[in-house]
């Protein structure tokens, strides 16, 4: 990882915006709300687009450090929901002898979406808004993974 995108990422999170990363139960809850309201009458793709930016979605007109602060706060959300579904999909594949597939699968997303966010920071080619872009990055490919959890579970 590029040293200056772990600067722009700790800057934001440690900053004196940084304290605001962390997402309310609030905003837990409207994102696990989200996903089960719209799940149950519609496709992966589009519980995504209708829950994706429902935190962030509030921040557009902010400085970039804001904007990235709102996107990181969401990802920490949707992150919540990823590891509360992650003990069920855990138990389910111990029981059903898939475990090490599951664990392998899910540390090689993991690699995956670290270098793809890392070239979607690249991608800015400069500037304060490639902290937007790996953030948003973090924040879609996150709620992607909790989505494919959350179906895989219960529809």
């Amino acid at each position: 990882m590029s040293r200056l995108f772990v600067f722009l990422l700790t800057l934001a999170f440690a900053g004196p915006l940084g304290a605001q990363s962390t997402p309310s139960s609030q905003d837990i809850a409207r994102v696990g709300d989200c996903v089960q309201t719209n799940a149950a009458r519609g496709s992966q793709a589009q519980v995504l687009s209708r829950c994706t930016e429902i935190i962030a979605g509030a921040c557009r007109g902010d400085t970039t450090i804001e904007i990235a602060d709102c996107l990181m706060r969401e990802t920490a959300a949707w992150d919540a929901w990823l590891n509360a579904w992650w003990a069920p999909m855990r138990e389910r594949a111990k029981a059903n002898g898939t475990w090490e597939r599951l664990l392998a699968s899910q540390r090689r997303w993991i690699t995956e979406r670290d270098a793809e966010c890392r070239r979607a920071y690249d991608s800015a080619g400069g500037g304060s808004i490639r902290v937007i872009y790996g953030a948003a990055c973090h924040r879609d490919l996150t709620a992607r993974k909790a989505v494919e959890f959350y179906f895989s579970l219960y529809r």
